[in-house]
């Protein structure tokens, strides 16, 4: 009796060969991959020596290999290779596409369908090599089926992927990289000390300076403070610190869900659905500071809204309060130095239109209308020696004797001036600026040292001579006559200023 033999499995490789395929015909290979995830790149890789074999194999020319990574296949709005390959097919520049799954070739059927006819208008051939469907020989309702499977996985992608993010949102998973802090794993932060000094810089810029968002980014730009990516500062980024409540330490999750997969539009959830988590050791911000930016971006807004060519502005004492009755927008500033140097304030429609757009051609002189709020402040004062004398007392009572002068105080704010001239002076040796912008540049500067030095003497006078009293008085006084008053503090004061066509100036005061 013959003894049977065992074979061992042996593990199978399956290649399907189209039969009938006609040699030599030029093809151009798509592929893609929905993320740049290492192991999808990888995979990406793999594809390309894929279709780089499979036509030696066959035979064919690899005119083109188009290769999109980082898109869903949802969508043909960002993928730029896969237009690239339909203007390349325009051109005849191939005979026929392979692809190795209909998921790669698009998971929209609407998308999958219009870009095959239009392929075989142009008698270019589709090969799907795992299906061993081309477009040419099938009719299009297979495909149709195919590609909605391909779309229907895609969906159900869609729901596993929202669902994960949504857990993850519940438990506190905190952002991938996020300016002020070091990311220690997917659920914990800490304080990065030199961003957050920043954040910090920033809040006092937009609350204590009055400066916008644009403002605030070129100040930044100018110390040579720059972002999580090292790159310059812009308004977008100004504001996204400024709105975000990670930075008084609260962590708000699952603010915004994808609508539509297809398209990738996201919408903005309403408050309740949001996951909020308390995290008082990320605050970098106190809380009170917070909510005064988001009153003072709520303010802004509303300005911008009711004259919609006009932003926020704090550069000068009057900048943004002054509106022209007749249009609404802002009065611009307009500096005249003639036989004396005055300033002058303009309706900006006025200014840069022709009288048809606004009729409203006042002019309103920035040294009469000090001077009306200063008799206010006069009256309101009513005994204004004591008013003065009483602030200055109160000040006393609620400063340490050692704050009345700090030697240091302008120790950073000169350390930062010198760190500006330092770059200038790069910038010109690198030929990056010219010498006028440098001199002016260094000039700006100095002035600043200068008014710094004064400020330096003058308190080591009040230490030295005992009259801290007669000091604190003139600045007392300087700021009550709007000498010293910067925008934002004057907002404090007064809500806004409207100018009619008449020359009416009516100055509607904040209530106490």
């Amino acid at each position: 009796m013959r003894k049977k033999t065992r074979l061992a499995a042996v593990p199978l490789t399956v290649i399907l060969i189209v039969i009938g395929e006609e040699g030599n015909m030029r093809i151009a290979a798509y592929c893609r991959v929905s993320t740049d995830s290492e192991q999808q790149l990888d995979s990406l890789e793999n594809q390309k020596a894929f279709f780089t074999e499979y036509a030696q194999k066959n035979g064919h020319e690899l005119a083109a290999l188009y290769a999109d990574r980082g898109t869903s296949g949802t969508s043909l709005r960002r993928r730029t290779e896969f237009q690239r390959l339909m203007r390349d097919a325009e051109r005849g520049l191939f005979e026929m596409v392979v692809v190795k799954d209909i998921s790669r070739f698009a998971r929209n059927t609407v998308d999958f369908l219009q870009s095959i006819r239009r392929l075989k208008a142009l008698k270019i051939d589709t090969l799907f090599l795992t299906a061993n469907m081309k477009s040419l020989g099938e009719s299009e309702f297979v495909l149709t089926v195919f590609s909605a499977m391909a779309q229907e996985e895609s969906a159900n992608l869609s729901k596993r992927v929202r669902f994960g993010k949504k857990v993850n949102a519940k438990k506190g998973r905190v952002p991938q990289c996020v300016f002020g802090y070091d990311r220690l794993d997917n659920f914990t932060l800490a304080v990065n000390p030199e961003e957050a000094e920043t954040v910090r810089e920033i809040y006092r810029l937009y609350l204590e300076e009055g400066l916008g968002s644009w403002s605030v980014a070129g100040r930044l730009n100018a110390e040579g403070r720059l972002t999580k990516y090292r790159q310059e500062w812009d308004s977008r980024g100004v504001r996204r610190i400024l709105e975000n409540p990670l930075y008084c330490g609260v962590l708000v999750n699952h603010k915004y869900e994808v609508e539509d997969y297809l398209t990738g539009r996201s919408v903005r959830l309403p408050e309740g659905e949001n996951f909020v988590h308390e995290r008082p050791e990320w605050a970098v911000v106190t809380r009170e500071q917070f909510g005064r930016v988001q009153c003072e971006l709520a303010r802004r807004r509303k300005g911008e809204r009711q004259s919609a060519d006009s932003r926020h502005s704090g550069k000068h004492l009057f900048s943004t309060l002054i509106k022209c009755e007749s249009c609404g927008r802002s009065f611009t500033r307009k500096r005249y130095t003639y036989a004396n140097t005055r300033i002058f304030w303009k309706c900006s429609t006025n200014e840069s239109y022709p009288s048809e757009r606004c009729g409203n051609r006042v002019t309103v002189d920035e040294g009469e209308l000090l001077q009306a709020l200063r008799e206010w402040a006069r009256q309101v004062a009513g005994d204004w020696e004591g008013f003065v004398q009483s602030i200055v007392a109160e000040a006393r009572r609620q400063l340490p004797e050692q704050q009345v002068f700090d030697p240091d105080a302008g120790g950073g704010k000169r350390k930062r001036l010198e760190s500006k001239k330092q770059r200038w002076q790069e910038m010109y040796a690198n030929d990056l600026i010219s010498l006028d912008e440098l001199k002016a540049r260094i000039g700006a500067i100095q002035r600043e040292l200068e008014e710094l030095e004064r400020e330096n003497t003058a308190g080591k006078a009040q230490g030295s001579d005992g009259d801290e009293e007669t000091v604190c008085r003139e600045r007392v006084e300087d700021f009550l006559s709007f000498k010293t008053m910067k925008n934002a503090g004057l907002r404090k004061i007064v809500d806004y200023i409207s100018v009619d066509q008449d020359g009416n100036v009516r100055v509607y005061l904040c209530k106490a």
